[in-house]
Parts: C-alpha cells; structure tokens; sequence
C-alpha cells in the first residue's frame, strides 16, 4: 500500500493536506521550544559568567584590601612596640630622676637641720 506515497486511501485530500500542516506546526511548535530552552540556556549561561566574573573581581579587590589592611597592622604594631619601649624607657628615668630627688631632699633636709641648730660654744 505505498503507492500512495505513505498516505492510506482514506487520508487523501483535504485531511492529507491538514495533517501536513498540523505536522508542520508540531514542528514549528518543536523547533520554538527548543529555541526557546536553548535562548534561555544562553541568558543563565551569561548572566553565571558574569556574575562569577563579578565576584572574582570583588575576591581580588577584598584581597587587596586585606593585604594592605595587614601592611597597615603591622605599621601599627611596630609603633605600639617602640611605644611601649619608650614608656619604659621613661618611666626608668623618671625612677631614677625620683630616687635622686629624694636622695637631694634628704640631703637638703640634714643640711638644713645643721644650719638651723644653734651652734655649740
């Protein structure tokens, strides 16, 4: 039964004709889904990329950030160290410069006691 070019004898004429079309609109319909998923697939593809790009350049300027904040911190510390150095420093002398004036004012005292006393005769 292929003489007639796949159609059976009771498929001819007008609903041959409307099967091919409804054929070639499942086909459209097909081919505009598929279009469609494949445009869709393009748009998260692009906007993943994009965005992955976006935080690799926010990583990089974070790790800037971070390395010169570090360089910053180690600037800081530095000068808290010689800082705290120069506070002990100082607060040694300021021992020393103490325990000399009393020694002074000790000295100062007998040497006004000795003065003040009546001389024997």
């Amino acid at each position: 039964m292929n003489r007639f070019a796949g159609f059976r004898p009771r498929r001819l004429g007008e609903d041959a004709v409307s099967d091919r079309i409804a054929a070639h609109q499942r086909k459209l319909v097909i081919g505009a889904a598929l279009g469609g998923a494949l445009l869709t697939f393009l748009i998260c593809l692009v906007w993943y990329l994009d965005t992955d790009l976006a935080h690799g350049v926010k990583v990089q300027a974070l790790e800037q950030d971070n390395q010169r904040l570090a360089e910053e911190l180690s600037v800081g510390r530095l000068s808290v160290e010689m800082e705290r150095a120069t506070r002990a420093e100082l607060e040694r002398q300021l021992a020393e410069l103490n325990e000399a004036l009393k020694k002074r004012q000790a000295e100062l005292a007998f040497l006004k006691s000795r003065t003040a006393s009546p001389k024997p005769r």
